[in-house]
């Protein structure tokens, strides 16, 4: 049946009126974490809520047939800024616990999950992928998780997807302002958060200079460029950026300037993740395996 439903809310008959052939399920999966002195640590979860909910009005016009099926929130993420106040659980929990949600809904005959997320640590990203793949070798289930590949995107300045969302670099969510700043906060308005007074005279968050791995990253990511690598040369400048943030003494809660935020480029980012999520439940839909590999999947040996 066309529609919304949440999940906890319904009853058992109510369950089975519902086809799943012809239902889309939808969960929020994002980690409690410290977001600079100006967002609360639920930001990427009421983010992602909202993500939810621009998803369910767009799948819904471009899929009219198609009901939609709301989990609740799973406030469960991997890698948040290593500061006091984030919570974390372990790449492999959050695998399994992934796998284990998609297993209950597969048993019961649905084959589509969109998580809707906002969180950028490298191993939440590997940990979604590699559930991904198992469900699908398994079930034939699409475990599709956006923000995988529109992180990628921000992070690389695709020149497209840039043009596409009119949002410059420095404040589109790529490593100069890759947590709690201009991107995020934006973000964060056009979801309905208030952040805390003040934030607009917030000094611009810089990467500190790399030393000890990450700089050794950095150099080998320099070699990887010179014999063509481009991609690899890329990500490996985004972990030794990432690497010298939170590792940094100082412990700098975010990065990029969040007095420059605004309703209207969070509106923009928005638009962004609604046209990857539609791109890849199409892909879904037809059948296909949707590709959402995230940065640094070669690293997925080492995600524990």
């Amino acid at each position: 049946m066309p529609g919304i439903y949440e999940y906890k809310n319904l009853t058992l008959p109510e369950l089975r009126m519902i086809d799943p052939a012809k239902t889309i399920c939808l969960m929020t999966v994002s980690p409690l974490e410290v977001h600079g002195p100006h967002l609360p640590l639920g930001t990427d979860v009421l983010v992602g809520e909202k993500l939810q909910r621009e998803y369910c009005k767009a799948i819904l016009e471009r899929y009219p047939g198609y009901g939609l099926l709301v989990l609740p929130a799973l406030y469960a993420g991997c890698d948040p800024l290593p500061v006091k106040g984030s919570i974390t659980v372990r790449a492999r929990t959050l695998e399994n616990l992934l796998y284990d949600y998609v297993s209950s809904l597969a048993g019961q005959g649905f084959r589509y999950l969109i998580i809707c997320d906002n969180h950028g640590g490298p191993s939440h990203q590997l940990a979604m992928e590699i559930c991904s793949q198992r469900v699908w070798s398994r079930y034939h289930f699409a475990l599709i998780n956006p923000f995988n590949v529109l992180y990628r995107r921000m992070v690389q300045n695709d020149h497209s997807f840039l043009n596409f969302i009119n949002l410059i670099p420095g404040r589109c969510g790529d490593n100069a302002d890759a947590h709690a700043g201009t991107n995020e906060t934006s973000l964060a308005l056009a979801s309905g958060i208030t952040p805390t007074e003040g934030y607009k005279e917030l000094p611009p968050g810089e990467i500190p200079r790399a030393t000890g791995l990450a700089a050794i990253l950095g150099r080998i990511g320099n070699i990887m460029g010179r014999f063509g690598f481009t991609q690899t040369k890329a990500e490996l400048k985004h972990l030794e950026n990432m690497l010298a943030w939170v590792n940094s003494p100082n412990e700098l809660t975010y990065l990029g300037t969040p007095g420059l935020a605004t309703v209207a480029a969070g509106e923009q980012m928005l638009k962004g993740h609604i046209e990857t999520t539609l791109t890849l439940l199409g892909q879904a839909l037809a059948g296909k395996k949707p590709c959402t590999r995230p940065m640094l999947w070669w690293m997925r040996a080492f995600r524990r």
